[in-house]
């Protein structure tokens, strides 16, 4: 009976393991496609194809195309998340310096991702109440140096600032995506709001 029991669990295991992978190769050649035709132009058939599996293979993984969507953002998230210096208080003199020190850097990041940043932020109504609540996390884990850096610097209400400065950022990253612009033109673009909303 054990016998039986471990073998099942192990089959199940096995499944799970396979349809892991094959999710994780959906996910990838959606990013290609959304990357390169935009999100509206590549339906679930096209990148089922790519993948050699039926559509139907790739609604039983459990996801749509806008969960796909979400899931590579999630992806390009946790990738700029893995990057992220704590903050060092022995580097910066004030927070002002140390928050455009680090949007700018968040910025150089982001302008490699535009074509994919402009489809999530078009389509990311459409996520689900899962992939909305897994993006917000990742967003709290963005935001923890600048408000570390806030805490340490005496300021209040830092949550709602960094709200505040996340919401600049994509103000500023808004010129990378229409004009093509780079890092320091679009943390040029918002300093001066960056300087009223860091008013100690």
């Amino acid at each position: 009976m054990n016998g039986t029991k471990i073998k099942m669990n192990s089959a199940i295991h096995q499944k799970t393991e396979k349809a892991q992978e094959r999710l994780a190769m959906v996910v990838k050649i959606a990013n290609r496609l959304f990357a390169n035709r935009g999100y509206e132009q590549v339906g679930i058939r096209e990148i089922a194809n790519e993948a050699g599996i039926s559509p139907m293979q790739v609604y039983r993984l459990g996801v749509d195309k806008t969960d796909l969507l979400a899931a590579v953002i999630l992806i390009m998230n946790q990738e700029m998340i893995d990057r992220i210096q704590p903050f060092n208080d022995a580097l910066f003199k004030d927070a002002p310096s140390f928050v455009e020190s680090y949007l700018l850097d968040l910025y150089e990041q982001d302008i490699k991702l535009t074509s994919i940043r402009k489809e999530g932020a078009a389509f990311g109504w459409k996520w689900s109440e899962k992939y909305e609540s897994l993006i917000i996390a990742q967003l709290m884990q963005i935001l923890k140096p600048i408000a570390d850096a806030l805490t340490h610097f005496g300021y209040d209400e830092i949550e709602a600032r960094c709200y505040a400065i996340w919401s600049l950022y994509y103000v500023g990253y808004r010129n990378a995506v229409m004009n093509d612009a780079d890092a320091n033109t679009c943390l040029d673009a918002i300093k001066p709001s960056l300087t009223i909303c860091l008013k100690s």
